[in-house]
């Protein structure tokens, strides 16, 4: 009879897997309650040897002493109230620093939004202007009705897309000069026309919100000798 020998089964190892930070946070856990519980354990202890000095100088009628172990008690009540509130402040002085920062920030990165997009804009005023021109040149051609009507829309389309970017056309006739918004080409002589009223506009200016993108570029009136001489 053949005896057969049976192999012993294969025993596998478990594997446990551990999370070390699950370990970590538990160790900082209990170190920070056991520090707490410390902390609180050495104010109880400080008050109760606080009190049994108290008692003892009470018991022993040591009123001088007394009243030193009191102002003591007062004046590092004074002081820590004191500390407590420089710490305070400094707190305080830190925060509004830092809001002055973020404030400065954002108003140097709105400034640089604003002049990027002023930039992007003065190249699309030439465009605008061209096709103002061409859209004015086709009303003294009736034949070219489609087209005109073609351009009409461009122009339309152009004068809305400038709208939504807060961009306002300078159209200043008949007002008073203003540099500020203006160029004066040249000068005329106009009887019915105030000193420096605008006569005409050669070209408009544009604004993008307060900020002159481009003067308006106008002829201005100004008062004859004689008009002069009678006023």
């Amino acid at each position: 009879m053949n005896l057969h020998s049976e192999k012993p089964s294969e025993e596998h190892d478990e594997i446990i897997e551990v999370d070390v930070e699950d370990f970590d946070e538990e160790d900082e856990a209990i170190e920070s309650s056991e520090t707490k519980s410390l902390e609180v354990n050495l104010e109880i202890a400080e008050m109760e040897k606080l009190k049994d000095e108290i008692r003892n100088l009470v018991e022993k009628n040591k009123i001088n002493k007394l009243l030193d172990k009191f102002t003591d008690l007062v004046q590092g009540f004074i002081a820590e109230k004191k500390q407590k509130e420089e710490y305070l402040n400094t707190a305080q002085t830190v925060q509004a620093n830092f809001e002055n920062y973020k404030k400065r920030v954002y108003k140097d990165q709105e400034w640089s939004n604003f002049q990027n997009k002023q930039k992007i804009l003065q190249k699309f005023l030439k465009t605008y202007e061209d096709i103002e021109r061409t859209a004015e040149m086709f009303n003294n051609h009736p034949e070219t009705k489609s087209v005109k009507e073609a351009v009409d829309l461009i122009y339309a389309n152009l004068t809305t897309s400038l709208e939504s970017l807060d961009v306002k056309v300078i159209n200043p006739i008949d007002e008073i000069f203003n540099p500020q918004f203006h160029e004066a080409v040249y000068v005329v002589e106009k009887e019915e026309a105030s000193k420096n009223q605008i006569v005409e506009v050669i070209s408009k200016g544009f604004l993008l919100g307060n900020i002159v993108l481009k003067p308006a570029r106008v002829v201005i009136s100004k008062v004859s000798d004689k008009k002069e001489n009678n006023s």
